[in-house]
């Protein structure tokens, strides 16, 4: 992100986490007023609310529009400075975000504007407002109607300015989020009024091993993953530390372990990418299958060029002709040499580009952790393999990312699942997948690929 560092990328987690917790669980539409660069716009759409963010700086909000691009968000981002007469003419929503813009047009306008701003903003939740109000005098241009950095005097003052026009609600501090710009800033209350009995529900997070149909159905588009199910479908490998192999874990590792022994001696050729990108080396996927030691028969699959944007397994619709796939031909595009890292051979230069990525992930994770909902393209992408009572998580992005997680021994993780694909391909469907209805896989074909990818570990790799 742009501006947002240190203390105030902090608040922005510190915000999503304090409205993930308490958003009412039948919320479906939200407006954020003042959005700035879209991060918790986007994070509402991620939570399966319809979310429209405001923004009247013009960077902030084309910054907002390559965040909600880059992070698959259907989010609306909308680059306008919303006046009075505009609050009249907005559509009631379930809830409406007004995070640290008041005082903003307290100094632009006057204070009179911004609490009616505020009033006419209210009646336009029929739920909940998340409410972050500015707690010293110098962000407002005057004094206010409460005490510096009193909250409990900011709540009573702004109840009490929502009480007068005749709106019920109930209010209540839900948490602080940390500010520091000015240092006589430190913190910023969030203040939740809300139109509906009690608190509202933690937004329930998907499961890996959820039923398929919920899975499915949920408007939310994460899902919690426990990090030892998680595979590469497409290399066969796995990101299990204990349970599985994968050629970014042993390198991730190789890099923590010359981290925290502060050495300075490293060579390329010693590492443990180098020697698997001068091992591994399958240019169609029947060389892959046989080197991943599986031998049951995948029909056209066997045919799979390697070195293209494509995927030819059963369950997904095919990107080439019949005839083409028949013949083992693909027309979609090479994958490029600074894309390439599936297997070898790589030059010295993709493979040192590897090793950069890797390692400046690793330093990045460990100085600020894993903070997916604050990054551009921050979610690692996939979708689940279902087998009966068994999960397995494939990734289509992110192996960079779950390597380095998987390293630093973490158990689970927040994942998004892939737009444009079906969430859970379960196995029991078989006879419905795609490329089984067309002709191009028998049933007992599609099986076999299933099963080789799902039971796949990658320690055959690790020679």
């Amino acid at each position: 992100m742009s501006y947002q560092l240190g203390a105030r990328l902090e608040g922005v987690r510190q915000n999503i986490n304090l409205i993930k917790l308490h958003l009412d669980a039948n919320a479906k539409t939200a407006i954020d007023v003042g959005c700035n660069e879209g991060v918790i716009t986007c994070a509402l759409d991620s939570f399966g609310l319809k979310a429209f963010g405001f923004e009247s700086g013009k960077q902030y909000a084309e910054t907002a529009g390559t965040f909600q691009i880059h992070n698959f968000s259907q989010a609306e981002i909308c680059n306008v400075a919303l006046s009075l007469d505009d609050i009249e003419q907005l559509p009631e929503v379930d809830v409406v975000l007004f995070l640290s813009v008041n005082q903003q047009l307290a100094k632009i306008y006057s204070r009179e504007y911004s609490e009616k701003f505020l009033l006419e903003l209210f009646k336009k939740c029929n739920k909940q407002m998340f409410f972050q109000p500015c707690m010293i005098y110098e962000k407002y241009g005057e004094a206010q109607g409460f005490t510096e950095n009193d909250i409990n005097s900011a709540k009573e003052y702004f109840d009490n300015l929502l009480y007068e026009a005749g709106e019920i609600f109930t209010s209540q501090v839900v948490g602080l989020s940390v500010n520091g710009i000015p240092p006589s800033e430190p913190y910023r209350p969030l203040i939740l009024y809300s139109r509906t009995i009690g608190r509202g529900h933690t937004v329930k997070m998907p499961g890996i091993d959820d039923a398929v149909n919920s899975l499915r159905d949920t408007q939310v588009k994460l899902c919690n993953v426990e990090l030892s199910k998680c595979i590469s479908s497409r290399d066969m490998q796995a990101f299990s530390a204990d349970g599985g192999w994968h050629r970014f874990v042993e390198m991730s590792a190789y890099l923590f372990s010359m981290v925290q022994e502060k050495r300075n001696d490293f060579v390329y050729e010693n590492t443990p990418l180098f020697h698997y990108y001068e091992k591994v080396r399958p240019t169609v996927f029947s060389e892959l299958w046989a080197l991943a030691g599986k031998t049951g028969d995948i029909g056209v699959l066997s045919a799979m060029p390697l070195n293209k944007y494509v995927s030819w397994m059963p369950w997904f619709e095919p990107v080439d002709i019949i005839e083409n796939i028949t013949n083992g031909i693909s027309e979609q595009p090479d994958i490029p040499e600074w894309d390439s890292h599936a297997f070898g051979p790589v030059t010295k230069e993709a493979g040192l580009q590897e090793v950069e990525r890797l390692y400046k992930l690793l330093v990045k994770i460990l100085n600020e952790g894993y903070n997916p909902e604050v990054n551009f393209d921050g979610y690692i992408r996939g979708y689940i393999m279902r087998r009966g009572s068994e999960s397995k998580f494939s990734v289509t992005a992110g192996q960079h990312r779950l390597a380095i997680l998987s390293v630093l021994n973490y158990k689970n993780v927040l994942i998004k699942f892939q737009p444009d694909m079906d969430r859970v391909v379960d196995v029991a469907e078989v006879e419905t997948w795609p490329m089984v209805k067309n002709g191009m896989y028998s049933k007992q074909q599609a099986l076999n690929i299933f099963n080789g990818i799902f039971d796949a570990d990658g320690f055959s790799f690790s020679g």
